[in-house]
């Protein structure tokens, strides 16, 4: 089996350097330790539909047809805009597709696994699918969210809620069913891991003062020394420095046991 951790990092500004020099070498890091194939795309394809985010899955498309990918094997895709911030669980599903509902309570392609079969073929294949982008591509929410959109219309997600998803039967799916729609309940709930916002936070209390507008989407909490994966989604200022400061100080004095203790306090 093979096991393959994808990130694209193809930036014209400062965000490249900081990548490469400060979150990358985590990167490097996990994938080691967790037996995964550390594969940087700094050099993509052609621009996709007019935006980078199609990439994200246009790449993994690829390798399964080219057979890069078969039957069995795992690949795990992270936003170039995120760090990890505990490396003690491999970010990987025993079902066919698994993501995380994120702080801002979407259904968040900021990072994902599939585990290839023939049901996470056709998942790629759908959200590739160039007869649902000519029908659904020049909406607006296509338009802003992309692939993201399109999983929302094949699961009949709606579009947001200010109640949290976690609260909803089904993590939402099928809040907002149309003719668009996919996938029955069933068939997701067999083929589909939605992990815990800690896998994807995209806003953090103890950083308030730091996101401006974005608080009012704050919506499903975690606390910081709980955090997985820390993604600075909407356009934040990548706090790169402070989180490697606190990823240390975690480890030196052994925070994370703390939070194992005292996880049933918190929402995420």
């Amino acid at each position: 089996m093979k096991k393959v951790l994808l990130v694209i990092a193809s930036y014209d500004d400062w965000r490249q350097k900081l990548f490469e020099e400060k979150i990358s070498p985590i990167n490097e890091r996990y994938a080691q330790h967790h037996d995964f194939e550390y594969m940087v795309v700094t050099d993509p394809p052609p621009l996709l539909r007019g935006n980078p985010t199609w990439w994200k899955f246009s790449i993994p498309q690829q390798m399964i047809k080219d057979g890069v990918l078969k039957d069995g094997d795992i690949i795990t895709h992270l936003d170039a805009d995120m760090i990890i911030a505990r490396q003690d669980e491999s970010y990987q599903t025993k079902k066919s597709f698994s993501y995380a509902i994120d702080s801002g309570n979407t259904h968040c392609m900021g990072n994902y696994t599939i585990t290839v079969n023939e049901w996470s073929r056709n998942l790629v294949e759908q959200i590739m699918s160039e007869e649902r982008y000519k029908t659904l591509g020049e909406t607006d929410f296509w338009q802003e969210f992309r692939e993201q959109a399109n999983w929302y219309s094949m699961t009949g997600t709606i579009r947001h809620s200010w109640k949290s998803f976690w609260e909803m039967p089904n993590y939402g799916w099928h809040s907002s069913p149309s003719k668009h729609m996919l996938y029955s309940i069933d068939e997701l709930n067999e083929h589909v891991e939605v992990k815990a916002t800690e896998w994807n936070a995209t806003l953090l209390e103890e950083e308030e003062e730091h996101q401006g507008h974005l608080n009012q989407f704050l919506i499903n909490k975690c606390p910081m020394r709980k955090v997985r994966i820390r993604h600075w989604a909407g356009g934040q200022p990548w706090r790169v420095d402070a989180w490697r400061k606190f990823i240390f100080d975690a480890h030196r004095y052994h925070y994370w046991d703390s939070a194992k203790q005292q996880s049933s306090k918190y929402n995420c």
